[in-house]
């Protein structure tokens, strides 16, 4: 009984943690995603780039609102903040927890690249 009460409970850890990680994952390669487009399409608005980053969220399937996107200038750098929170199902069914993402892109804007 105690080797099935510890299958168990490994299995539970187990599916936790993959789940844990495909959400990372995923926020991740949001976040690349944006990062790579910011830098092919340095000439866009700033209404642009909200429009882009709201495309590349529902291409992830990632609870994204338009408000939520900041886009501002540091310097010579675009910085796009673009925080959402989403309810990650560490174990599907029992237990699912409220996850608070903050991804962040930049890229620096070169010298007449007029936005």
């Amino acid at each position: 009984m105690k080797t099935i009460i510890k299958i168990v409970i490994t299995l539970v850890v187990l599916t936790a943690c993959f789940n844990a990680g495909r959400a990372l994952l995923n926020n991740f390669q949001f976040e690349d995603a944006v990062q790579q487009k910011l830098l092919f399409e340095s000439r866009a608005s700033d209404a642009d780039v909200v429009a882009i980053v709201m495309d590349l969220a529902t291409q992830h399937a990632l609870p994204l609102a338009e408000s939520d996107v900041t886009v501002r200038m540091v310097g010579q750098d675009r910085v796009v903040e673009m925080p959402y929170t989403m309810d990650v199902a560490l174990v599907p069914g029992i237990y699912t927890h409220p996850w608070q993402f903050a991804p962040k892109a930049s890229t620096r804007m070169l010298a007449g690249g007029g936005r």
